[in-house]
């Protein structure tokens, strides 16, 4: 599986240490998650992506993209294929307007199953089906997260509440779509616009630093790196951060409002 990164920081603070130098970095998780990689940050309101496929912890290229990335929100992943070729189009974190991407995980019978693969490009907006490019479940997932999110947002623009909203539809339709029997999916999703950065927890570890560097720094990653006061999130959980340093945290799916 993948290893997914996100940090909500004063611009001025670099992700070089959780990427590269930390203990446990994602740099050095990379050993056991060979498959290419990509790290996102936002300039100009626009996201800027440098990716890989090679083993991050072979190629200087990361090293490079760490220190270019200075932005209020940065989003790094390393990938372990399971579905798709070892490639630039299905390398993460994906990018579709201001929004960027990471998925840990796999959904249930993708591979094997032609079925599940129509039934979930189906359920993908009309528009956002155009713009796929690679052959992986995980950005197939993203387009349909984009089409889940214009929903809960209704036109306005989106809230840590609607990206909530959206990230538990999108985890239910695919659970809908792909789950029989033992055959479960596991959806751990990572999303940002620059603004905000929110994940939720379906299937596999994921855990949060909510006052990281003396409270300047909020981070999320599929494991603990160096001494971040780490917290797991719950299965079945939620964890986002907005502009306003506003942090909730609690179920995918909240009591209804």
């Amino acid at each position: 599986m993948c290893r997914l990164f996100g940090q909500l920081a004063d611009p001025t603070y670099s992700v070089c240490e959780p990427l590269c130098g930390a203990e446990n970095a994602l740099r050095t998780q990379s050993h056991l998650h060979p498959h290419g990689w990509g790290i996102a940050w936002w300039r100009g309101g626009e996201p800027r992506v440098r990716r890989g496929v090679m083993p991050a912890h072979a190629d200087d290229a990361f090293v490079r993209a760490a220190h270019l990335a200075r932005s209020r929100v940065v989003v790094a992943h390393v990938r372990d294929a399971s579905v798709g070729r070892v490639a630039l189009p299905n390398t993460h974190p994906f990018v579709a307007g201001r929004w960027v991407f990471a998925h840990n995980g796999t959904v249930a019978r993708f591979k094997r199953s032609e079925g599940v693969r129509r039934a979930l490009e189906g359920r993908i907006s009309p528009a956002l089906r155009r713009l796929l490019r690679g052959d992986t479940d995980s950005e197939r997932c993203f387009l349909l997260f984009l089409t889940r999110l214009r929903q809960a947002a209704g036109g306005r623009r989106p809230s840590l509440e609607s990206v909530r909203d959206a990230l538990a539809a999108t985890v239910a339709t695919v659970a809908g779509v792909a789950d029989r029997g033992d055959a479960r999916s596991t959806l751990n999703f990572l999303v940002s616009d620059g603004r905000l950065l929110a994940a939720c927890r379906h299937g596999k570890p994921l855990h949060v630093a909510p006052r990281a560097a003396a409270g300047h720094v909020l981070a999320i990653a599929s494991e603990p790196i160096g001494r971040a006061g780490w917290e797991e999130v719950p299965e079945g959980g939620f964890v986002g951060v907005d502009r306003a340093l506003r942090i909730v945290r609690g179920p995918l799916r909240p009591p209804a409002r």
